[in-house]
């Protein structure tokens, strides 16, 4: 157990924790003992040390399971993985090489002998999901696992696979959850917790009794700025165009027309809407539904669909007329929020669309409007059409140097591009005083190549320790990684996703007092976002502040872990001797976790409401008919994946090759009583032109595949072709 101490400048002491390497934070202390005994979510915001509070929470299992017991750690990066075995070898006192981590650049079988050796393991969530469905090692004797960024639990993402799998296979399982944002709303923090078995919520804000003494003051500040002219004139144009295109919806009564706003999102779920409809919608009925199956399928109302029917509409006109209003308004927030090189690489990728007749971007690029914005474009140099908040970036720059003695900042951006502009910009306005470079993902593009985990890591590295003063950063840059001392942070622009933001500011104010910069445009999307991200946040905390609005898991039964059952670990020795039969065996495996899911999702659909209501409409469904039971469905799986109703391996198709075929042929042929001397039966190949090495060669063959036999003088025929 972590021992309590009153003086925040002393130490954590515990079992398998190092000396004199944490200090104490009343707060860690405070959540580690509520996570001792329950599945927990724990939400901190970041910056509060979330790493240490799983570190101390290992060494309390550890303590109860010192042998045999093994930790797991799932970070959704390469990077954060890396980051966590570090922190686990500087932090936690077993031997060094008991610590490990597991990515997919490590073969199969070194994984899976890593795994049985070690006894904390670090990896991605997606690595261990392969190697446990294929039955390379099981989670039975794993005491803890952590799942950091733990938002990320949902739909198919592995995460979700791995708890569940956990909470089958452990007596006495533990499950901890790191997040800085759950989520927006009440459904997405419940959906979470059912997809931990959550039992437990501890939730912590900077305003908390043992919270306040160790952080930090982050100031947001809001920096506006006015469009120029030029860009103004060229968006009301981009308006006009689109209230054009907009008259096709409101006339066909395919939209609202009284929105005060009208975004992207409107036309892509029209789209969606339509989509859905012509996919399912034979098979669905109104009248069937309450409204909460309608919800389900997320029609609009009225549908789409029946609005297209009633008015025999074309189906393409709409497809096409949704894709040139998103083209439209995507590129009004380039111009608006990014920059002019941003606008016009959309256009020429619009140009080239318009060029292969692509109808929804010829009828942009051929518009009276668009020509107008070309002779503006043409007209005026770049540098007049500049963004004004490349100008702000730049005041913002000089006024840390100069004001607060800080040249390490951090400036986020939602496109690469512009990522790259601000880097050239940084590095031209301040030569060899300061030093900007890019960070982005590893999706590479044409004309823009990504970086590896490898070159973020040794980016970070150079952040770290000065070689590099300023990060461009897309998204990559927002999720868990250590990036310390960053006393300023700008958002180029606001996002929409209260865990973006979240994670964004809290990249700054770890170890002093912070500034988060907001750069908006005025009477552009950068207001709309910012506000429905606060919005969220602010509902994120009310659902969290009130755990008793959630519904948590309250029927977990634990025993203590029987490391003596046996295990479907195998050998090092079997591992290698047997491999390819291994191989075989993780296809059947495999095989086998499809029956079951087909088989769990029958029995959870038979037993749904939606399944209930369905039949109560008279509604017939193949399985009832067929009658379809668990041994059917076993073997039609089976035979998908290659095997028969016993589960051998088919036998590989025997080979003969021309040359082997003539030499069975000539026995055939030319054979008394099935035999023919070995002599006149080369004179016979050397007509075909089987000779030497070469009708030894294939001789043997034909022998081996149990066609012919040799005797000392002569071959026998065994079998015909």
């Amino acid at each position: 157990m972590v021992s309590k101490i009153s003086k925040k400048s002393q130490f954590f002491e515990s079992a398998f924790l190092k000396d004199n390497k944490i200090h104490y934070r009343e707060y860690q202390d405070n959540i580690v003992e509520k996570c001792g005994t329950k599945n927990t979510l724990v939400v901190v915001p970041t910056g509060l040390g979330k790493t240490i509070i799983g570190i101390l929470l290992i060494t309390k299992r550890l303590k109860k399971y010192p042998l045999h017991g093994k930790i797991l750690i799932l970070a959704p990066t390469r990077p954060l993985v890396d980051q966590h075995h570090s922190s686990c070898k500087k932090f936690i006192d077993i031997e060094s090489e008991k610590i490990i981590s597991l990515t997919g650049k490590i073969p199969p079988e070194k994984r899976l002998i890593a795994f049985k050796k070690a006894q904390i393991i670090i990896s991605t969530p997606q690595v261990l999901k392969n190697d446990i469905m294929r039955g390379r090692y099981d989670l039975n004797n794993v005491s803890l696992i952590i799942f950091d960024e733990c938002h990320r639990t949902v739909g198919n993402y592995a995460y979700t696979f791995l708890s569940k799998e956990y909470m089958k296979s452990c007596t006495d399982p533990l499950i901890l959850g790191l997040t800085a944002s759950p989520g927006k709303d009440y459904e997405t923090i419940q959906q979470l917790c059912d997809n931990l078995y959550v039992e437990n919520v501890v939730f912590k804000t900077y305003e908390d009794e043992d919270v306040k003494d160790y952080i930090n003051d982050i100031d947001i500040i809001l920096e506006p700025v006015d469009l120029p002219i030029k860009i103004l004139e060229i968006s009301q144009i981009l308006h006009n165009l689109f209230n054009n295109f907009l008259r096709f919806f409101i006339d066909r009564n395919l939209i609202n027309p009284y929105k005060r706003y009208y975004s992207k999102l409107d036309f892509l779920r029209i789209a969606q809407d339509l989509t859905f409809s012509l996919k399912y919608g034979n098979l669905i009925d109104e009248e069937r539904y309450d409204g909460t199956n309608l919800n389900e399928l997320n029609f609009t109302s009225p549908k789409i669909i029946d609005i297209v029917r009633e008015n025999d509409l074309n189906i393409h006109s709409i497809y096409s007329y949704c894709s040139s209003c998103i083209s439209i308004l995507h590129a009004k927030d380039l111009l608006e929020t990014q920059d002019i090189r941003l606008f016009l690489t959309f256009v020429d990728k619009m140009k080239f669309k318009a060029d292969q007749d692509n109808l929804s971007t010829k009828r942009i690029i051929t518009s009276d409007h668009f020509k107008l914005i070309n002779s503006i474009i043409t007209k005026n140099y770049l540098d007049d059409l500049s963004h004004p908040k490349l100008d702000k970036l730049i005041t913002l720059i000089k006024e840390e140097i100069s004001e607060f003695k800080n040249n390490k900042i951090l400036i986020f951006t939602q496109y690469r591009e512009t990522a790259e502009i601000l880097k050239n910009m940084i590095n031209e306005e301040f030569g060899n005083k300061l030093v900007a470079e890019k960070f982005v993902g590893q999706a590479s593009k044409i004309d823009d190549r990504g970086f590896t985990q490898t070159e973020q890591i040794e980016i970070l590295n150079k952040f770290r320790n000065g070689e590099i003063n300023i990060l461009t950063a897309t998204s990559v840059a927002e999720e868990g990684l250590d990036i310390p001392n960053v006393d300023a942070i700008v958002f180029y622009e606001p996002v929409a996703s209260e865990i973006r933001y979240i994670q964004r500011r809290g990249r700054t104010g770890r170890t002093s007092s912070g500034r988060c910069y907001i750069l908006i445009a005025n009477d552009t999307v950068d207001i709309p976002f910012f506000r429905v991200s606060e919005r969220k946040e602010e509902t994120m905390n009310n659902v969290l502040s009130d755990e008793d609005q959630l519904v948590l898991a309250d029927n977990i039964n634990r025993q203590n872990i029987n490391f003596n059952i046996p295990s479907n670990e195998v050998s090092d020795f079997d591992l290698i001797k047997n491999f390819k039969e291994r191989k075989e065996q993780e296809r059947e495996i495999l095989a086998n976790r499809s029956i079951e899911e087909i088989l769990e999702k029958f029995d959870k659909f038979s037993e749904s409401k939606k399944y209930n209501n369905l039949k109560n409409y008279g509604v017939t469904f193949f399985a009832d008919v067929a009658k379809i039971d668990k041994n059917k469905v076993k073997q039609k799986v089976l035979k998908m994946k290659g095997k028969n109703s016993k589960n051998n391996p088919k036998k590989r198709k025997r080979y003969l090759n021309n040359n082997v075929k003539t030499l069975i042929q000539l026995v055939q042929t030319y054979s008394e009583n099935n035999q023919i001397k070995i002599k006149k039966l080369k004179e016979l190949a050397m007509i075909e032109e089987i000779e030497g090495k070469k009708f030894y060669i294939h001789l043997n063959r034909a022998i081996y595949l149990e066609y012919l036999k040799k005797g000392e003088e002569s071959i026998s025929l065994i079998k015909e072709l």
